[in-house]
């Protein structure tokens, strides 16, 4: 593991996600040139990379760095797209970020790192989802 500003970037996590992923997307790119060793296809639509996103921070169960994450998506999506993905997953309140530009989805937020949020938004909008009055935070929580 390699020391990020404080993230440790976890190797093992970021090959079996990458891994999900490249299955996941493995046949949803329409091939453009089909050339020998050169490999030229369509862009995924933003609302694709929006579930993807969604269902790469579900696997993780946890937290994910920024760099975990455009690991994780490389080949797949280009750096700005992904943050601006990961903003407007954000502004709307489906996933959350924490301190040290990492993101979850809300119920997978350890409780020790809510005052971390810099989004409350999300634990709002998970409250809702629940019926709740308040969002009672932990890992998994359903």
């Amino acid at each position: 593991m390699s020391a990020i500003v404080g993230v440790k970037v976890r190797k093992d996590v970021v090959e079996r996600l990458r891994r999900k992923l490249q299955s996941r997307v493995k046949n949803v790119f329409t091939p453009l040139v089909e050339e020998p060793g050169i490999e030229v296809t369509t862009a995924l639509p933003d609302d694709t990379i929006e579930s993807l996103v969604k269902i790469i921070l579900d696997e993780a169960k946890g937290p994910l760095s920024w760099r975990e994450l455009k690991a994780i998506f490389q080949g797949v999506v280009g750096e700005d797209r992904l943050r601006k993905i990961l903003s407007h997953l954000k502004a709307r309140g489906e996933i959350a970020e924490l301190t040290r530009t990492r993101y979850s989805l809300p119920e997978y937020i350890p409780p020790e790192e809510t005052p971390k949020i810099k989004n409350p938004e999300a634990l709002r909008r998970r409250a809702r989802e629940l019926g709740e009055e308040e969002y009672t935070y932990g890992y998994g929580i359903q």
